[in-house]
């Protein structure tokens, strides 16, 4: 085989290598989101978290990502009632994203994490104040 043949075949055989490494095959992060919320809204708890967690796992850096990490520990400690997995998942979220927007609601969640609602003091006075009788429902 000539050197120039053998540096044809070695570059082609880089450019293939390079493009299968900079395709992602499977599910886009917009896919994984609407199969999650999807799941969710079905009340299939276990597969939402699932594809939630494959969203932050395989697109980190996506607009998605926060919002899933938040979920995963929304549904563990709201539907599923696993504390220490609500825990982890809540302490992924503050630690991977200490910028969004939902660091506040996720610290609250730990913070009355596994507390029955007339337990926390807060919601207690939302409910028992004049203004909230004149709150519309529905």
């Amino acid at each position: 085989m000539s050197r120039f043949l053998r540096s044809a075949v070695v570059s082609v055989a880089l450019l293939a290598l390079g493009a299968m490494i900079g395709c992602k095959s499977g599910p886009t992060a917009q896919q994984l989101f609407e199969t999650a919320t999807a799941a969710q809204e079905q009340s299939d708890f276990a597969s939402a978290i699932k594809s939630y967690e494959g969203l932050v796992k395989s697109y980190p850096k996506s607009e998605f990502a926060p919002k899933c990490q938040f979920m995963i520990g929304y549904l563990y400690a709201n539907h599923l009632k696993d504390e220490g997995k609500a825990r982890e998942a809540y302490n992924a979220f503050i630690k991977a994203f200490p910028d969004d927007p939902l660091i506040k609601d996720a610290q609250w969640e730990l913070d009355h994490l596994g507390m029955d609602v007339n337990q926390i003091e807060e919601l207690n006075k939302i409910m028992s104040s004049p203004d909230s009788a004149s709150v519309p429902k529905g």
